[in-house]
This record gives C-alpha cells, structure tokens and sequence, in this order.
C-alpha cells in the first residue's frame, strides 16, 4: 500500500548541495547503532527513514559520493562531495529498491513515522532512555528491518 503526501516531503545533506523530493509517504524509521552507521554518519547512531527508492527523485546527484562500507548489507552509501555529511543511502535492486535517507535531512521530520525500532542494540554508545524494541546482533537486528520493509512491497 502506498500512502500519498499532499505534497512532496523535502530533504537535503547539511549543506543543501544534495537534495531530494519524496513523492510517498514513507515507510517507517529506525535507529541503527552498527559501527558502519556511526562510521557513516559520525555520530553514536543514525535515526534513519525508509521509503521505496521510486518514491525518490534526486536532485543535483552528481554532489554525492557513494561507498560500500562492507557486505552485507548491499547498501551504497551517499555522502556530499561539498560538507562531506550524509546524504542517502540505497539498496536493493529494481522494483525491489529501497531508499534510506537520515531523518535530520528532513525539511519537516513532523511528518514522518515514529521511530519503530532500535537495531545493533549491543553497539550502542549509549542506553536509550525510550520504550521502544531494541534488537542485538546481526540476525535479530536483520529479520527486524526485514519486517519493517515488508511494509513497503
């Protein structure tokens, strides 16, 4: 099922070099603690949004460096070639295309999903004070994104 926003939903690297249109709702959210993401990102964690890649048109995509940190996950990793931060993050492959995009890069984080899930829990820096699941290791932490992506197809 895909949800529709009255209007596209915006977002942008920090320095607004790289910036993208979401055209549909997206999926769901999560933090991620993994030692990639705080590798990615520079921070303890990475508070990340989901969305089928089709529902995302990128704009001035020649400003993004994308890497793959190790497999697996299959995911290439965007940073800006102008502040060096995270931009987007894909995976997947045709129809089957997942978009992962920092929430701070939303215009308007408000509207997106409520973080559902904690994954690589054993990787964090810090306790997270909220309620919500938390999932250690590689294959608890996998089969939990794995349900949150069934949402998308």
């Amino acid at each position: 099922m895909t949800r529709t926003l009255s209007s596209p939903q915006r977002a942008a690297c920090e320095c607004g070099a790289c910036h993208f249109e979401v055209s549909a709702a997206p999926a769901a959210r999560f933090i991620c603690h993994c030692r990639i993401c705080q590798a990615f990102t520079g921070r303890p964690f990475s508070d990340v949004t989901i969305m089928r890649a089709k529902n995302v048109s990128m704009k001035d995509d020649e400003n993004i460096a994308f890497r793959k940190y190790r497999l697996p996950p299959n995911i290439r990793r965007g940073l800006c070639k102008r502040c060096g931060k995270p931009a987007i993050e894909l995976g997947g492959f045709g129809p089957l295309s997942i978009a992962f995009i920092p929430t701070p890069n939303f215009a308007h984080a408000e509207l997106l999903p409520s973080v559902a899930l904690h994954m690589f829990y054993d990787r964090r820096c810090a306790d997270a004070t909220d309620t919500l699941p938390k999932y250690s290791g590689y294959l608890p932490s996998q089969l939990a994104l794995s349900k949150l992506l069934m949402e998308l197809f």
